[in-house]
């Protein structure tokens, strides 16, 4: 019937025909792509637990405290659309046996920075000296990142191709910007300012992490860069800290002690 019109319009010339059928082809990518574009994460999968972090402030930092974000880009973009098939990359090719094993230890619940430091290419002296700092920024920044994520509500990969397998579920906060990507981030930076000697170690190993997260299926890697991003912008807050300081020369002593009576 479509073809039947476009056909009459080219035989009669007729304007008005051409401005119909224009119309009509524009309103229907129109609403195609903002029937796309308004799916979000939805507030009934969030998880209570996740929401409740909005409602503890910060010990130190301000919770007020506004970082200049990118918004993600839409869903019926090219760049999201590009990080779809991206991912579907990464399903095909990239989930070895090895890096599921990762995937799944790292997405597993409880304290993130012990996961950290038990999983990372962190040796032993660095390890005990470092939990304690590390504890006191994650419970620094856990708030701006379930804050941001509420705020952007990017949906989940999976919400816009049902088709992609998932490592592991979707964990129930929206996706923007990586939790993963954010917290890894942070404590490496942290780690680097106590052993900056192996400061590219630490920051291939937060990176690494949040690549598995996109092989996982469960974050574009829009997420990721600004999970990143986010993290630069959180730890030159917490260095501004009285407290962080004071954890800090306080793990630089204990990390040269241990590390010289280890060597000894």
């Amino acid at each position: 019937m479509f073809y039947l019109n476009i056909n009459l319009c080219l035989k009669r010339s007729s304007f008005l025909c051409f401005f119909v059928l224009l119309t009509y082809l524009l309103a229907t990518n129109i609403v195609h792509a903002n029937d796309i574009d308004k799916i979000r994460f939805p507030l009934s999968a969030w998880d209570g637990q996740v929401l409740n972090k909005l409602i503890i402030d910060p010990g130190y930092l301000d919770k007020n405290l506004e970082f200049d974000l990118p918004s993600p880009p839409s869903n019926s973009s090219k760049e999201t659309q590009d990080e779809l098939m991206l991912l579907k990359k990464y399903a095909q090719e990239e989930r070895t046996e090895e890096q599921v094993e990762k995937i799944l230890i790292e997405a597993r619940h409880g304290d993130f920075s012990e996961i950290y430091l038990d999983e990372g290419p962190i040796e032993e002296s660095l390890r005990k000296s470092s939990y304690r700092i590390l504890q006191f920024a994650d419970d620094e920044i856990v708030y701006f990142i379930v804050h941001y994520k509420k705020r952007f509500s990017r949906p989940r990969p999976s919400q816009l191709i049902p088709e992609l397998e998932l490592v592991v579920p979707n964990p129930g906060h929206a996706a923007y910007p990586s939790g993963h990507a954010t917290q890894s981030m942070v404590f490496s930076k942290i780690l680097s300012l106590i052993d900056p000697e192996n400061e590219s170690t630490y920051i291939k190993y937060a990176k690494d992490i949040a690549k598995r997260r996109e092989i996982a299926g469960v974050h574009y890697p829009g997420d990721s860069r600004t999970g990143q991003l986010l993290a630069d912008k959180l730890v030159n807050e917490l260095s501004k800290l009285a407290p962080f300081q004071k954890l800090l020369d306080e793990a630089r002593v204990r990390f040269k002690e241990k590390k010289k009576n280890h060597a000894v």
